[in-house]
């Protein structure tokens, strides 16, 4: 207690060499917060959009063929209408499954157009992908082989402007073809999900899709699946794997089965792999912090060389010399520590989420980063604290009291 005493009244002392000494340890800690807790965010965020959907969308397209001896691997028509009804009689995990056809179309509408995914697909998509309108409808049994759409908002964005389009007429082009649709729903802003972006996607009636628009010929572009229950979700893609994979005669590359749990899997790493490399660029501050302490300790060291002096003389050891500076060095961590953890949380829940909620971004701070970064602070200060004051316990008594 008498040595933290010592130190505070050291430090209250020397008001500036103190701000200084704590200046590169808050910055440090305050950046390692709201980096560490924009990434929890990020990571919360994609989390929540895809198991929004539940956790058991199974996406199976095609592969690629090709690509040995010098030639160029080719994406191969190798899905079938007839997989979807194979899949449901033959992989007992599965719930449900529909084939959709797609493709990029130029859209016009008056002298205004744009470019957007179509798609077809039955009406089983709005509740595999929980798709919504906003305004409109969606699709009824009457409109199974009609020329009617449901647009996304940046698609309508492009082309009305903030006109409603609903009712209004647009023209699907595909080189000289040109086929008049009329909107008949808007969705719902949601922006990507899995594969899919339904702000920028059209989406027409299955029926119509397939004999007026692709006309594939039994083709799909790809099969959507979910499984009864996410406990089954793996087993599901098991037996999905199996059945393609005999049907291609062991020839795996011919399709691609994608679970949402692998690409949450993906996704979750890269989200980790970004936050430790932004850590990591955040943490050079507190080094930079670290050795700013030893360079003002050094230089206090040289400062109180008469003080040290005349303690010594006074009875006291060097241990007590030792930990007098070593504590001096902790306690200015520590309360620099503290401040940056309190300017972290506070930058973390105005800046990140008032300029980042934009962008869909959003900060989430984590008990365990704030920990982290204050034990790190703490490491830092008895790392770099610990040179001066044993260099401050080695000076000789005599030469102490003689320097001027």
């Amino acid at each position: 207690m008498e040595i933290l005493k010592e130190v505070l009244r050291s430090l209250l002392a020397n008001k500036m060499r103190t701000f200084l000494s704590m200046l590169g340890i808050v910055i440090g800690v305050t950046a390692v917060i709201m980096v560490m807790s924009l990434g929890a965010g990020m990571r919360e965020s994609v989390t929540e959009r895809l198991t929004s959907l539940g956790s058991n969308i199974i996406m199976i397209t095609p592969g690629f063929a090709g690509g040995r001896g010098g030639t160029i691997a080719q994406s191969v028509e190798s899905l079938e209408e007839d997989d979807v009804e194979d899949i449901l009689k033959m992989c007992p995990s599965v719930d449900k499954a529909i084939d959709l056809m797609s493709g990029s179309f130029l859209v016009q509408y008056r002298e205004t157009n744009t470019r957007s995914n179509v798609y077809s697909a039955p009406p089983d998509i709005f509740h595999i992908l929980n798709l919504k309108v906003s305004s409109g409808r969606t699709f009824s049994e009457e409109d199974s082989a009609a020329n009617v759409a449901i647009i996304g908002q940046e698609v309508a964005y492009n082309l009305f402007g903030n006109e409603n389009p609903v009712g209004k007429k647009i023209y699907l082009v595909q080189g000289n073809r040109k086929l008049v649709f009329e909107i008949i729903g808007i969705f719902e802003r949601t922006g990507s999900i899995l594969m899919f972006n339904p702000d920028n996607m059209i989406l027409i009636p299955y029926e119509t899709g397939k004999f007026r628009v692709f006309q594939t010929h039994g083709k799909v572009s790809m099969i959507l699946a979910t499984s009864k229950s996410a406990d089954v979700a793996q087993r599901a893609v098991m037996e999905i794997d199996h059945l393609l994979y005999t049907k291609f005669h062991e020839e795996e590359s011919y399709y691609n089965i994608i679970s949402q749990q692998a690409i949450l899997n993906v996704v979750s790493e890269s989200v980790s792999i970004i936050n430790l490399v932004l850590v990591a660029i955040a943490a050079v501050s507190l080094i930079v912090g670290g050795i700013g302490i030893m360079n003002i300790m050094l230089v206090s060291v040289v400062e109180r060389t008469r003080e040290i002096g005349i303690k010594m003389a006074i009875g006291a050891s060097r241990l007590r010399i030792l930990l007098e500076f070593l504590v001096e060095s902790v306690v200015i961590t520590f309360v620099a520590g503290a401040i940056g953890v309190a300017l972290g949380i506070l930058g973390s829940n105005t800046i990140v989420n008032t300029f980042g909620s934009q962008y869909g971004l959003k900060a989430v701070v984590d008990p365990f980063s704030v920990i982290i970064a204050f034990g790190v602070s703490a490491s830092v200060g008895l790392f770099f604290g610990f040179y001066p004051a044993y260099r401050a316990s080695r000076l000789s008594p005599i030469e102490a009291l003689r320097y001027e």
